[in-house]
């Protein structure tokens, strides 16, 4: 089967993406967190604020899942983390499962805002991912969120260039955008909802 969706483009899945309602990116936030508290929603989240890094040291992942070998989130970042979470709690979101990147900064973020997580390759770092497997992982994640229906929410905690490869929206550490599932790889992105405060690269 995986021979198969490497055979679509990502040019079709990208068209599948833009079959979005005319009112995709009309939501304001309450609206959205609305959405998210009815359930059967997918959320994609940029990881938090991050430490300076060397391009080497923010692209390595380590075998061992040695954070001290890698780009981790700051101060700054854990708090976000942990106020993200917060939010999702205060707007009485029901979260079914939470899948992150298996990059630190991302696998901490995930477990400072939603406790257990499911570290999952295809959320990975895109620049990252084995030359030649890039497209293949990336169908893997758009059916992931497509054929999403549970009865809460599917959070998947990313980077920025997965994110606007999968949604075509750029984003802040900590944005969220909210995805419904629309069945076979297919999903409307309803809009962005924002960390609290700005945030810096």
């Amino acid at each position: 089967m995986k021979m198969v969706r490497t055979t679509i483009s990502l040019a079709v899945a990208s068209a599948l993406v833009m079959l979005a309602g005319p009112n995709s990116l009309a939501a304001d936030e309450p609206a959205l967190w609305s959405a998210l508290a009815d359930g059967g929603k997918v959320v994609m989240i940029r990881h938090t604020q991050s430490e300076e890094a060397t391009p080497e040291v923010s692209m390595h992942l380590s075998p061992e899942r040695d954070c001290a070998e890698e780009q981790n989130l700051s101060e700054e970042g854990r708090e976000q983390a942990r106020a993200l979470g917060e939010r999702f709690q205060e707007q009485g979101v029901t979260v079914d499962a939470v899948m992150s990147s298996e990059f630190c900064r991302a696998r901490q973020t995930a477990e400072l805002a939603f406790g257990d997580y499911e570290a999952w390759t295809p959320l990975n770092l895109i620049e990252s991912l084995p030359a030649g497997e890039t497209e293949w992982l990336m169908e893997d994640v758009r059916e992931r969120i497509g054929e999403f229906d549970g009865d809460g929410v599917l959070v998947l905690v990313s980077h920025r260039s997965n994110i606007n490869t999968i949604t075509f929206r750029q984003t802040e550490p900590g944005d969220m955008v909210v995805t419904e599932p629309e069945g076979f790889g297919a999903f409307d992105v309803l809009g962005i909802i924002p960390r609290d405060q700005g945030s810096a690269e």
